[in-house]
């Protein structure tokens, strides 16, 4: 049994007009996405801006309330747990924001922050409160003297390392971090995901990293999912991604990633054409718009992820089924 299993979530936002108000419309940010996270594991999220990746990650802790599905934390179902019974579980998953500027409360210090969630949720005796938050600061590499300053006097690299102290103050199985570096400087970021990694392995942590820098996944994660408006279009292992990608979306994300070597020239492959809004996605698959491809089934049915050996499952016709595309097999 996984650890976190995700089945069929659904995450649609109502939009409201006309006289009466009422629900014209829906932006479909989650489209029926299944995941399956094994202890220990660190499981990559990856897609462009607005694909449901952030979305996805609050719904399955529920800081949003799904449309439809279930999240399984552990063999219990969350989705329908009341907030009371919820609450345990609330210590057991936690969350790392994107922005490190706008997720912390200016007017507490550090040391109130950590000290209002070690409360809260009775981590340690009272009386070691202080002693505990000194532990935190320093497994999260900030100075001592951190421990009585605002947000406003951390540089980003700073205050990250405090969302994450935060998230840790709870003694976390789940951590799920949503793009934690892509707001940093790029100096800052190498050091961050180290400092995860290092967490991961300390505290024997499952995570979920979500990203849009393949780069990264391919460095820091086990296996990776690939999302595309709202839907999963590819699951595999990121042992060698750009071997075994084979959705002309993935492949299409590894063309664009910057190269390595300042010498190489090579002209920098760009995705044409623009995601379709959420509010009305196309019928067939959701990435035929913008498919080199894409033939005639693509754009009235959608495909089903399909096994491709060693795990990894595709969600493309022209993969799965050689009478249409033999060419892009292998």
């Amino acid at each position: 049994m996984a650890f976190v299993e995700v089945s069929n979530l659904v995450k649609h936002f109502p939009i409201h007009g006309g006289v009466l108000n009422r629900v014209v419309a829906n932006v479909q940010a989650v489209n029926g996405v299944s995941l399956l996270i094994d202890k220990g594991e660190t499981l990559g999220i990856i897609g462009e801006s607005g694909c449901g990746k952030s979305t996805l990650g609050k719904t399955m802790i529920r800081l949003q309330e799904a449309t439809s599905g279930t999240v399984r934390f552990d063999e219990t179902e969350t989705t329908g747990l009341s907030h009371s019974e919820l609450m345990p579980f609330r210590r057991r998953m936690q969350f790392i924001f994107q922005d490190p500027y706008s997720s912390l409360n200016p007017r507490m210090t550090a040391a109130q922050m950590l000290s209002e969630v070690i409360r809260f949720h009775d981590i340690v005796p009272r009386a070691d409160t202080n002693i505990y938050v000194e532990e935190l600061l320093e497994t999260v590499q900030l100075r001592k003297d951190a421990i009585n300053r605002y947000p406003h006097e951390f540089s980003g690299g700073q205050r990250q390392r405090l969302n994450i102290a935060r998230a840790l103050a709870v003694k976390p199985e789940f951590i799920i971090a949503d793009e934690p570096v892509s707001a940093l400087d790029v100096s800052v970021q190498g050091q961050i995901l180290n400092l995860l990694m290092d967490l991961r392995e300390q505290f024997d942590l499952t995570l979920m990293f979500i990203s849009h820098d393949l780069k990264v996944v391919e460095h820091f994660c086990d296996r990776m999912v690939v999302m595309y408006l709202g839907n999963v279009v590819e699951r595999m292992s990121c042992d060698d991604i750009y071997r075994d990608a084979k959705h002309p979306y993935t492949k299409a994300l590894l063309k664009s990633n910057p190269v390595n070597d300042p010498d190489d020239r090579t002209e920098l492959y760009i995705l044409e054409g623009e995601v379709p809004s959420p509010r009305n996605p196309p019928a067939g698959c959701p990435f035929v718009t913008r498919c080199e491809i894409a033939e005639e089934r693509c754009r009235t049915e959608p495909p089903p992820l399909e096994p491709f050996g060693n795990g990894q499952q595709v969600a493309c016709w022209a993969v799965t089924s050689p009478e249409i595309s033999p060419s892009v097999q292998g």
